[in-house]
């Protein structure tokens, strides 16, 4: 497979698990009472999916090069967390809301990360790429360290933050992936 075919799979893909993003938190909101065990296998299977994504990402040809530069190692520990995910199930249940709260937070650092070099390269959007990543990683801080007592409001604060990390993905990729007329 040529870098341009893997650069359009994983750009696509990107949108793809953006969205899958935004309809999981929907989903938060409107479904709090949804059961550990769904939770686990619908998880899984996107962060192993969304693993995949960033690992082809990686090998791909990106003219600026922004929006995959993490994701070998990244892709290589959401797919490890999203087997786990889906062989140990709800036995991970304890480890859910901090274990969100600790990714969303990467993925934010992460693209601030890429939001750097964006300014760097001269992308005019950049500054929208790094309110999106800050809210990322506030909701992710949020997430680790404010003991929820409330598992509803556990949920919808996972929700708000599955949902800002899809925006953030959404927008990373749409701002920094060009694919050409060709591809």
């Amino acid at each position: 497979m040529d870098g341009l075919k893997r650069l359009r799979i994983a750009r696509n893909g990107y949108i793809l698990v953006s969205i899958s993003f935004y309809i999981a938190g929907v989903l938060l909101f409107l479904l709090p009472q949804i059961s550990p065990a769904a939770v686990c296998a619908a998880g899984g299977t996107v962060l192993v999916v969304y693993g995949v994504i960033k690992v082809i990402g990686y090998w791909s040809d990106d003219l600026y090069c922004l929006a995959f530069q993490y994701d070998l190692a990244h892709g290589l520990l959401l797919s490890i967390v999203g087997v786990l995910l889906l062989v140990c199930g709800p036995r991970l249940e304890p480890c859910l809301t901090p274990g969100l709260g600790i990714l969303v937070l990467l993925d934010g650092l992460l693209t601030v990360q890429t939001t750097r070099d964006a300014k760097a390269f001269g992308l005019e959007r950049w500054t929208w790429m790094l309110a999106l990543a800050t809210t990322a990683c506030v909701l992710g801080v949020l997430i680790i360290a404010v003991p929820l007592q409330d598992a509803l409001g556990a949920r919808y604060l996972a929700g708000a933050a599955l949902i800002a990390v899809g925006a953030m993905k959404h927008f990373v990729i749409k701002s920094t992936v060009q694919l050409s007329r060709r591809t």
